[in-house]
Protein backbone atom coordinates (compact mmCIF):
# COMPACT_ATOMS: atom_id res chain seq x y z
CA UNK A 1 0.00 0.00 0.00
CA UNK A 2 1.32 3.04 -1.08
CA UNK A 3 0.04 5.96 1.78
CA UNK A 4 -2.50 5.66 4.85
CA UNK A 5 -4.58 8.50 5.20
CA UNK A 6 -5.49 8.90 9.23
CA UNK A 7 -8.52 10.87 10.09
CA UNK A 8 -8.83 11.20 14.19
CA UNK A 9 -12.05 11.96 15.10
CA UNK A 10 -14.29 12.93 18.03
CA UNK A 11 -17.73 14.16 17.87
CA UNK A 12 -17.22 15.57 14.28
CA UNK A 13 -19.82 14.95 12.30
CA UNK A 14 -20.79 17.54 10.91
CA UNK A 15 -17.06 17.92 8.73
CA UNK A 16 -16.92 14.18 7.85
CA UNK A 17 -19.11 14.24 4.56
CA UNK A 18 -16.99 17.19 3.47
CA UNK A 19 -13.57 15.56 4.70
CA UNK A 20 -14.14 12.00 3.29
CA UNK A 21 -15.64 12.64 -0.26
CA UNK A 22 -12.76 14.96 -0.85
CA UNK A 23 -10.24 12.32 0.68
CA UNK A 24 -11.70 9.26 -1.01
CA UNK A 25 -11.98 11.17 -4.38
CA UNK A 26 -7.85 11.42 -4.61
CA UNK A 27 -6.00 9.86 -7.64
CA UNK A 28 -2.30 8.05 -7.14
CA UNK A 29 -0.92 5.11 -8.91
CA UNK A 30 -1.14 3.03 -6.20
CA UNK A 31 -3.51 1.68 -3.81
CA UNK A 32 -3.79 4.09 -0.74
CA UNK A 33 -6.35 3.58 2.48
CA UNK A 34 -8.42 5.49 4.34
CA UNK A 35 -8.56 5.19 8.11
CA UNK A 36 -10.51 6.62 10.47
CA UNK A 37 -9.86 6.93 14.09
CA UNK A 38 -12.85 7.37 16.55
CA UNK A 39 -12.06 9.24 19.83
CA UNK A 40 -15.14 7.77 21.58
CA UNK A 41 -17.32 9.83 19.80
CA UNK A 42 -21.39 10.20 21.03
CA UNK A 43 -22.95 11.38 18.11
CA UNK A 44 -23.82 9.61 14.95
CA UNK A 45 -19.66 9.72 13.06
CA UNK A 46 -19.49 6.11 13.39
CA UNK A 47 -23.05 5.26 11.71
CA UNK A 48 -21.98 7.65 9.19
CA UNK A 49 -18.95 6.62 8.47
CA UNK A 50 -19.89 2.84 8.05
CA UNK A 51 -23.55 3.58 5.87
CA UNK A 52 -21.25 6.36 3.48
CA UNK A 53 -18.27 4.96 3.49
CA UNK A 54 -17.64 1.21 3.54
CA UNK A 55 -13.75 1.46 2.01
CA UNK A 56 -13.07 3.52 4.89
CA UNK A 57 -11.27 1.29 7.85
CA UNK A 58 -12.73 2.54 10.99
CA UNK A 59 -10.98 2.14 14.17
CA UNK A 60 -13.07 2.53 17.18
CA UNK A 61 -10.54 3.93 20.35
CA UNK A 62 -13.18 4.05 22.96
CA UNK A 63 -12.60 6.89 24.52
CA UNK A 64 -11.01 10.10 23.59
CA UNK A 65 -7.33 9.50 23.41
CA UNK A 66 -6.62 13.23 22.01
CA UNK A 67 -5.00 13.71 18.63
CA UNK A 68 -1.57 12.14 20.12
CA UNK A 69 -3.12 8.85 21.16
CA UNK A 70 -5.51 9.25 18.74
CA UNK A 71 -3.04 9.37 15.20
CA UNK A 72 -1.11 7.06 17.43
CA UNK A 73 -3.55 4.58 17.08
CA UNK A 74 -4.16 4.88 13.15
CA UNK A 75 -0.02 4.86 12.57
CA UNK A 76 0.14 1.77 14.27
CA UNK A 77 -2.70 0.12 12.11
CA UNK A 78 -1.56 1.79 9.01
CA UNK A 79 0.07 -0.91 6.15
CA UNK A 80 1.13 2.24 4.42
CA UNK A 81 4.71 3.05 2.91
CA UNK A 82 3.77 7.19 3.66
CA UNK A 83 1.84 7.79 6.73
CA UNK A 84 -0.58 10.97 5.81
CA UNK A 85 -2.31 12.37 8.88
CA UNK A 86 -5.54 15.04 8.10
CA UNK A 87 -7.93 16.58 10.51
CA UNK A 88 -11.51 15.87 10.03
CA UNK A 89 -12.41 19.74 9.87
CA UNK A 90 -10.55 19.72 6.36
CA UNK A 91 -11.31 19.68 2.49
CA UNK A 92 -8.47 18.86 0.32
CA UNK A 93 -8.46 19.77 -3.12
CA UNK A 94 -7.57 17.80 -5.92
CA UNK A 95 -3.95 16.24 -6.23
CA UNK A 96 -3.76 16.68 -2.71
CA UNK A 97 -2.06 13.27 -1.79
CA UNK A 98 -0.36 13.50 -5.17
CA UNK A 99 1.31 16.01 -4.39
CA UNK A 100 2.40 14.80 -1.00
CA UNK A 101 3.67 11.22 -1.85
CA UNK A 102 5.23 12.77 -5.34
CA UNK A 103 7.05 15.08 -2.77
CA UNK A 104 8.24 12.20 -0.80
CA UNK A 105 9.39 10.03 -2.98
CA UNK A 106 11.83 13.10 -4.98
CA UNK A 107 12.92 13.73 -1.27
CA UNK A 108 14.28 10.28 0.42
CA UNK A 109 15.74 12.49 3.61
CA UNK A 110 12.67 14.00 4.28
CA UNK A 111 11.01 12.81 7.13
CA UNK A 112 7.66 14.92 6.76
CA UNK A 113 5.80 16.78 3.62
CA UNK A 114 4.35 19.90 4.85
CA UNK A 115 1.15 21.08 3.22
CA UNK A 116 -0.59 24.36 2.06
CA UNK A 117 -2.61 24.87 4.61
CA UNK A 118 -6.03 27.72 4.01
CA UNK A 119 -8.64 28.79 5.96
CA UNK A 120 -11.93 27.94 5.08
CA UNK A 121 -13.01 30.91 5.92
CA UNK A 122 -12.09 33.90 5.24
CA UNK A 123 -11.15 31.96 2.39
CA UNK A 124 -7.66 31.86 0.27
CA UNK A 125 -5.97 33.01 3.71
CA UNK A 126 -3.25 31.53 4.54
CA UNK A 127 -2.89 29.34 8.09
CA UNK A 128 0.21 27.02 7.54
CA UNK A 129 2.51 27.18 5.06
CA UNK A 130 5.04 25.37 7.31
CA UNK A 131 5.64 25.71 10.58
CA UNK A 132 7.92 28.27 12.80
CA UNK A 133 9.70 28.25 16.19
CA UNK A 134 9.70 31.09 17.69
CA UNK A 135 12.76 32.58 19.90
CA UNK A 136 10.84 32.03 22.86
CA UNK A 137 10.27 28.64 22.01
CA UNK A 138 6.78 29.34 21.07
CA UNK A 139 5.18 27.74 17.69
CA UNK A 140 4.01 29.82 14.91
CA UNK A 141 2.37 29.22 11.25
CA UNK A 142 4.36 30.82 8.59
CA UNK A 143 2.18 32.83 6.73
CA UNK A 144 -0.19 33.23 9.15
CA UNK A 145 -3.55 35.47 8.07
CA UNK A 146 -1.69 36.82 4.85
CA UNK A 147 -3.86 36.69 2.11
CA UNK A 148 -2.84 33.67 -0.94
CA UNK A 149 -0.92 35.46 -3.62
CA UNK A 150 1.36 33.02 -4.32
CA UNK A 151 4.20 33.89 -1.74
CA UNK A 152 4.57 30.86 -0.61
CA UNK A 153 4.07 28.66 -4.06
CA UNK A 154 7.71 27.18 -4.08
CA UNK A 155 8.55 24.25 -2.74
CA UNK A 156 11.45 24.73 -0.36
CA UNK A 157 12.44 23.24 3.19
CA UNK A 158 10.97 23.93 6.59
CA UNK A 159 11.63 23.92 9.75
CA UNK A 160 8.41 21.61 10.54
CA UNK A 161 4.91 20.88 9.10
CA UNK A 162 1.62 21.32 10.82
CA UNK A 163 0.02 18.07 12.01
CA UNK A 164 -3.52 18.90 10.41
CA UNK A 165 -1.99 17.92 7.26
CA UNK A 166 1.00 16.46 6.40
CA UNK A 167 3.10 13.21 5.28
CA UNK A 168 5.63 11.37 7.68
CA UNK A 169 7.98 8.70 6.21
CA UNK A 170 7.25 5.30 8.19
CA UNK A 171 11.23 5.37 7.81
CA UNK A 172 11.57 8.80 10.05
CA UNK A 173 8.31 7.27 12.85
CA UNK A 174 10.26 4.13 12.71
CA UNK A 175 13.44 6.26 13.87
CA UNK A 176 12.45 9.08 15.90
CA UNK A 177 9.16 7.65 16.88
CA UNK A 178 5.57 9.01 16.81
CA UNK A 179 3.51 11.53 18.79
CA UNK A 180 3.98 11.78 22.83
CA UNK A 181 0.75 10.87 24.14
CA UNK A 182 1.26 12.91 27.53
CA UNK A 183 0.83 16.15 25.05
CA UNK A 184 -2.88 14.50 24.63
CA UNK A 185 -3.14 17.32 22.18
CA UNK A 186 -1.30 20.51 20.83
CA UNK A 187 2.55 21.04 20.13
CA UNK A 188 2.49 17.48 19.98
CA UNK A 189 3.45 18.23 16.30
CA UNK A 190 5.97 20.41 17.11
CA UNK A 191 7.86 18.27 19.25
CA UNK A 192 7.84 15.64 16.80
CA UNK A 193 9.60 18.22 14.35
CA UNK A 194 11.99 18.93 16.60
CA UNK A 195 12.73 15.19 17.33
CA UNK A 196 13.35 14.62 13.76
CA UNK A 197 15.29 17.88 13.37
CA UNK A 198 17.28 16.56 16.03
CA UNK A 199 18.11 13.04 14.47
CA UNK A 200 19.10 14.77 10.59
CA UNK A 201 15.43 14.28 9.13
CA UNK A 202 14.55 17.35 6.72
CA UNK A 203 10.74 18.55 6.67
CA UNK A 204 10.15 19.88 2.96
CA UNK A 205 6.83 22.03 1.96
CA UNK A 206 5.02 21.47 -0.84
CA UNK A 207 2.38 24.23 -2.05
CA UNK A 208 0.71 21.56 -4.71
CA UNK A 209 -1.08 19.68 -1.58
CA UNK A 210 -3.73 22.68 -0.67
CA UNK A 211 -5.95 22.46 2.24
CA UNK A 212 -8.73 24.24 3.20
CA UNK A 213 -9.08 23.93 6.95
CA UNK A 214 -12.29 25.45 9.10
CA UNK A 215 -9.39 25.75 12.44
CA UNK A 216 -9.79 24.55 15.04
CA UNK A 217 -13.31 23.07 14.53
CA UNK A 218 -12.78 20.18 16.87
CA UNK A 219 -11.48 22.25 20.02
CA UNK A 220 -12.42 25.38 21.36
CA UNK A 221 -9.50 28.22 20.29
CA UNK A 222 -8.71 29.99 23.68
CA UNK A 223 -11.26 27.90 26.01
CA UNK A 224 -9.34 27.20 29.34
CA UNK A 225 -8.42 24.25 28.21
CA UNK A 226 -7.00 25.45 24.94
CA UNK A 227 -5.10 27.64 27.25
CA UNK A 228 -3.64 25.08 29.80
CA UNK A 229 -2.60 22.62 26.58
CA UNK A 230 -0.87 25.35 24.50
CA UNK A 231 1.12 26.81 27.50
CA UNK A 232 1.88 23.26 29.59
CA UNK A 233 2.68 21.52 26.25
CA UNK A 234 5.19 24.44 24.87
CA UNK A 235 7.00 23.77 28.21
CA UNK A 236 7.28 20.03 27.80
CA UNK A 237 8.58 20.47 24.40
CA UNK A 238 11.21 23.07 25.48
CA UNK A 239 12.68 20.76 28.34
CA UNK A 240 12.35 17.45 26.04
CA UNK A 241 14.59 18.91 22.97
CA UNK A 242 15.89 22.88 23.64
CA UNK A 243 19.13 23.58 24.78
CA UNK A 244 20.01 24.06 28.61
CA UNK A 245 20.27 27.78 28.04
CA UNK A 246 16.55 27.81 26.02
CA UNK A 247 14.69 25.81 28.89
CA UNK A 248 16.45 28.59 31.38
CA UNK A 249 15.25 31.34 29.74
CA UNK A 250 11.73 30.13 28.53
CA UNK A 251 10.49 28.65 32.12
CA UNK A 252 11.75 31.83 34.06
CA UNK A 253 9.47 33.64 31.58
CA UNK A 254 6.34 31.49 32.13
CA UNK A 255 8.08 31.70 35.91
CA UNK A 256 7.40 35.32 35.86
CA UNK A 257 4.29 35.65 34.09
CA UNK A 258 2.92 32.87 36.19
CA UNK A 259 3.63 35.30 39.73
CA UNK A 260 2.47 38.58 37.98
CA UNK A 261 -0.94 36.94 37.14
CA UNK A 262 -1.31 35.87 41.16
CA UNK A 263 0.34 38.83 41.93
CA UNK A 264 -2.78 40.65 40.17
CA UNK A 265 -5.20 38.47 41.79
CA UNK A 266 -4.60 38.16 45.23
CA UNK A 267 -4.60 41.99 45.40
CA UNK A 268 -7.44 42.32 44.03
CA UNK A 269 -8.89 39.83 46.56
CA UNK A 270 -7.36 41.70 49.45
CA UNK A 271 -8.21 45.05 47.91
CA UNK A 272 -5.63 48.14 49.31
CA UNK A 273 -6.58 50.41 52.00
CA UNK A 274 -6.55 54.17 50.87
CA UNK A 275 -5.65 56.70 53.96
CA UNK A 276 -8.68 57.54 55.44
CA UNK A 277 -11.13 55.68 53.66
CA UNK A 278 -12.69 52.16 53.58
CA UNK A 279 -10.49 49.22 51.79
CA UNK A 280 -10.76 49.69 47.81
CA UNK A 281 -10.86 46.68 45.89
CA UNK A 282 -8.76 46.38 43.06
CA UNK A 283 -10.22 45.88 39.39
CA UNK A 284 -8.99 42.92 38.70
CA UNK A 285 -10.61 41.00 36.12
CA UNK A 286 -11.93 37.93 35.48
CA UNK A 287 -9.46 36.95 32.63
CA UNK A 288 -6.28 37.87 34.91
CA UNK A 289 -8.05 34.49 37.67
CA UNK A 290 -8.65 32.84 34.56
CA UNK A 291 -5.02 33.01 33.59
CA UNK A 292 -3.69 32.70 37.07
CA UNK A 293 -5.47 29.62 37.66
CA UNK A 294 -4.61 28.00 34.67
CA UNK A 295 -1.06 28.55 35.61
CA UNK A 296 -1.51 26.94 38.53
CA UNK A 297 -2.46 23.61 36.88
CA UNK A 298 0.35 24.27 34.33
CA UNK A 299 2.86 24.19 36.93
CA UNK A 300 1.31 21.21 38.50
CA UNK A 301 1.14 19.16 35.56
CA UNK A 302 5.11 20.09 34.69
CA UNK A 303 5.99 19.03 38.41
CA UNK A 304 3.95 15.81 38.22
CA UNK A 305 5.18 14.62 34.57
CA UNK A 306 9.06 16.21 35.54
CA UNK A 307 10.67 12.57 36.27
CA UNK A 308 9.04 11.65 32.71
CA UNK A 309 10.36 14.44 30.74
CA UNK A 310 13.56 14.54 32.30
CA UNK A 311 13.89 10.42 31.02
CA UNK A 312 12.54 11.64 27.81
CA UNK A 313 15.51 14.35 27.71
CA UNK A 314 17.74 12.51 28.36
CA UNK A 315 16.81 9.74 25.35
CA UNK A 316 16.60 12.37 22.78
CA UNK A 317 19.75 14.14 23.47
CA UNK A 318 22.02 11.00 24.05
CA UNK A 319 20.33 10.15 19.98
CA UNK A 320 20.85 13.42 18.94
CA UNK A 321 23.14 13.54 15.16
CA UNK A 322 22.48 17.50 14.49
CA UNK A 323 23.59 20.09 17.22
CA UNK A 324 21.60 22.54 19.25
CA UNK A 325 23.15 25.81 16.76
CA UNK A 326 21.66 24.09 13.62
CA UNK A 327 18.20 24.01 15.21
CA UNK A 328 18.65 27.26 16.77
CA UNK A 329 19.14 29.27 13.36
CA UNK A 330 16.06 28.38 12.05
CA UNK A 331 14.70 30.32 14.89
CA UNK A 332 12.72 33.33 14.04
CA UNK A 333 12.78 36.30 15.90
CA UNK A 334 9.54 36.88 18.74
CA UNK A 335 9.71 40.74 18.08
CA UNK A 336 9.69 40.42 14.51
CA UNK A 337 6.67 37.89 14.86
CA UNK A 338 4.59 40.23 16.83
CA UNK A 339 5.62 43.33 14.92
CA UNK A 340 4.71 41.41 11.75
Amino acid sequence: MLASVIIVNFNGRQFLDHCLDAVLNQQLAEPFEVLLVDNGSTDDSLALTRAGYPSVRVIEAGRNLGFAGGNNLGIRAARGRHIVLLNNDTRVRPGWLRALVDAAEANPTAGAIAAKLLFLDPPDTIQNAGSLLLSDGSGADRGFREPDRGQYDKPEEVLGACGASVLYRREMLEDVGSFDETFFMYYEDTDLNWRMRLRGWKVMYEPAAVVDHVHAGSSREWSPFFIFCVDRNRLFMLLKNASARTVVRSYGAFARLAADNMRLVVRGRMGERRPGSRTVPHQTGRKDASRARIHMHVAASLAAHLPEMLVKRSQIRRRRTVPDAAIERWFYPREQWLAR
